[in-house]
């Protein structure tokens, strides 16, 4: 026994010194990793960089903007995401009946009304294996980041069948808020049996002569009182056991589709006007893969209940990690608890008010862009008078408040009409408002066909050169101006 004891006193030391080598060594790689006195002498760095402006980006903006520190709102491809592509929004507290655009602009304005800066930009590279991490955009900037809010979301899913890449905007689309007055008295189809796809009943159906839903399965995933409403149009059905297998056109517009009835093991062809996909998402992790841990799906792993990915400083929140619910309060709430964790990481670095101010005196990168306000034409007269009539190049956008490409060019449009203000002319006509005066004027006396949304057209001397339907950067967007002038 005291023979043991003396092991037991001899051994203590060892194991003591070795304990205290590997804290001590923990603590300078963990200093070292996250040293703040050191990145208060680098340029352009910034707290809280949130990518995606969705429910989750958004939310999480407001949050971090309450917090009193300085983030940036990277809008991407889709400004104020996927809610601005449904129509009335019936489940978000508080609001009894709301148009998923409104509502996203009006969580916008609460972020911007706390200090948060949104960015038309979309970021293209993004490291996050350093310390701080590293963000490049398509427009070519360049800063750091001590911590990163994703809030990608995830895309809508095709059917990668012939025919679909073809006619992708000639009559196939994921968009029925976007594309729906296109297809007044057609008949169209929408692959899908969930939510998304009743949504696109809900819109196509008071244009549409036919809407048909064709659900892969024996059963619709849809709630069962959007199963109801959808039951409700007298020009919707459902049909179940069917899926698309072929997209046919005559090389301007979708005409027919092949339809296979995998319950009966049967192929029939079908005239068609439209195709509408609601078949699922693929969460946008491009950003990220390689660097933060995800699962088999390609959703960010989470650690436990919070919204911290397995990377220190990274967080996530909606679709980019959550494959099953799918709802934008779930989204918002997410954002909510990034933000809180975010804030929660930075504090535990030690991060306080006043490294804020020392990083926003190093910042020198500039965000704000110079715009002016197109003007919008409503009336005939103002058409011929900015447009037909006028000589010189004139660019004339067509939109609508409620198409997520068009919202994204918009900012684009004013930075780039402010660039050439004394070479050019840009105007805006805001589809919804004159589908009974310019927009008819247009298609039955100048024949002149706008099929889709966004549609730029180019005039010279009153001549129409070219329509662009392309959703463009402010250097895409520059460098096409360019070729007119």
């Amino acid at each position: 026994m005291v023979r043991y004891i003396k092991q037991v006193l001899l051994i203590l030391p060892i194991v003591f010194l070795v304990a205290c080598f590997k804290d001590e060594h923990s603590v300078s790689v963990a200093e070292k990793k996250h040293n703040l006195q050191e990145v208060i002498h680098y340029e352009n760095v910034v707290p809280v960089v949130i990518i995606g402006s969705g429910p989750a980006g958004l939310s999480a903006a407001v949050y971090v903007s309450r917090a009193g520190m300085k983030s940036f709102v990277f809008a991407g491809p889709t400004p104020r995401g996927q809610l601005t592509q449904t129509t009335y929004i019936e489940n978000w507290p508080g609001r009894e009946k709301v148009l998923g655009a409104h509502l996203m602009s009006d969580i916008e304005k609460q972020a911007v009304s706390f200090g948060t800066t949104i960015i038309n930009d979309t970021i293209t590279k993004l490291d996050v294996k350093n310390w701080p991490f590293s963000i490049t955009t398509e427009e070519g900037r360049s800063f750091k980041a001590l911590s990163v809010i994703l809030a990608t979301g995830a895309t809508p899913k095709t059917l990668q069948i012939p025919g679909e890449r073809q006619y992708w905007g000639k009559g196939v689309t994921t968009c029925a808020v976007c594309d729906a007055p296109f297809f007044e008295g057609k008949e169209v189809v929408i692959s899908g049996g969930g939510d998304s796809a009743a949504e696109m009943v809900f819109e196509l159906a008071p244009y549409a002569k036919k809407v048909t839903m064709l659900v892969r399965k024996d059963h619709m995933k849809a709630a069962v009182a959007m199963q109801e409403r959808v039951l409700n149009y007298p020009n919707a059905q459902v049909e179940y056991n069917k899926e698309i297998k072929e997209v046919y056109g005559n090389g301007e517009n979708v005409t027919g589709i092949e339809v296979y009835d995998n319950k009966l093991d049967m192929t029939e062809k079908r005239n068609i006007d439209g195709v509408f996909l609601a078949i699922g998402h693929t969460p946008n992790n491009k950003l990220i893969k390689e660097q933060v841990p995800l699962d088999d799906m390609g959703y960010v792993k989470m650690q436990g209940r919070s919204q911290e990915s397995f990377v220190p400083g990274v967080f996530a929140a909606g679709e980019i990690q959550d494959p099953s619910y799918r709802q934008a309060i779930v989204a918002a709430g997410e954002g909510v608890k990034a933000a809180l964790d975010t804030t929660s990481f930075l504090y535990s670095i030690g991060f306080d008010v006043q490294i804020g101010k020392k990083l926003d005196k190093q910042f020198f990168e500039t965000f704000s862009d110079d715009k002016i306000e197109v003007r919008e034409l409503y009336e005939r007269k103002e058409l011929y008078e900015y447009v037909i009539d006028q000589k010189g190049v004139v660019f004339l956008d067509f939109y609508a408040t409620t198409c997520p490409a068009c919202i994204k060019m918009i900012p684009v449009i004013e930075s780039v009409a402010h660039k050439y203000q004394d070479s050019v002319k840009f105007y805006k006509v805001n589809y919804d408002k004159v589908f009974k005066t310019i927009f008819s004027e247009l298609w039955h006396k100048h024949n002149i066909k706008i099929k889709k949304l966004p549609a730029l057209l180019v005039f010279k001397d009153g001549k129409l050169l070219e329509i662009n339907r392309n959703i463009m950067s402010r250097k895409e967007l520059s460098k096409y101006v360019q070729k007119f002038i």
